[in-house]
């Protein structure tokens, strides 16, 4: 009986055999590091031409942002990570809330988003604050937290 027909014939994939010299091999090697090295010197260069004025001094900021003092690490001719003179000031939001003036804004304490105190709900069996993407409606209405929901 003859064999039936391969109903997939134009979706196959012929497999053919292809013999890797160990020349081929140590030639792959060498153009590797030519590559790694030409990324590397880009990359430096890219560095270079980046502008530090626009980045690193904010002296136009209100006086109720607060300011984190912190060192900028840099990668170094020896690819090590060292220590730049620049110092980054990350800009902190005010602690107010926006709907009740006095009233301070909350902290999710699943996912940490800032939110407004009127959106922050109490999980009814851990009793902190969730906001909606980090708590559900329970069984009896009461919201519950994603940590205490498993």
């Amino acid at each position: 009986m003859a064999k039936r027909a391969n109903p997939y014939i134009e979706d196959y994939i012929t497999q053919s055999k292809v013999h890797y010299g160990v020349k081929q091999f140590n030639n792959n090697e060498e153009r590797l590091k030519k590559v790694y090295e030409k990324t590397l010197q880009l990359l430096f260069k890219g560095a270079k031409k980046l502008p530090t004025s626009d980045a690193t001094l904010h002296t136009d900021t209100p006086n109720n942002i607060k300011k984190d003092n912190m060192k900028q690490l840099c990668i170094g001719k020896n690819m090590a990570l060292e220590h730049s003179e620049i110092t980054v000031h990350k800009a902190v939001e005010p602690e107010q809330c926006s709907c009740r003036p006095g009233a301070a804004r909350g902290r999710c304490a699943y996912c940490e988003a800032s939110q407004c105190c009127c959106r922050l709900s109490l999980c009814a069996q851990c009793e902190r604050s969730y906001c909606s993407r980090c708590s559900l409606v329970g069984s009896e209405g009461a919201q519950i937290c994603v940590s205490c929901y498993n």
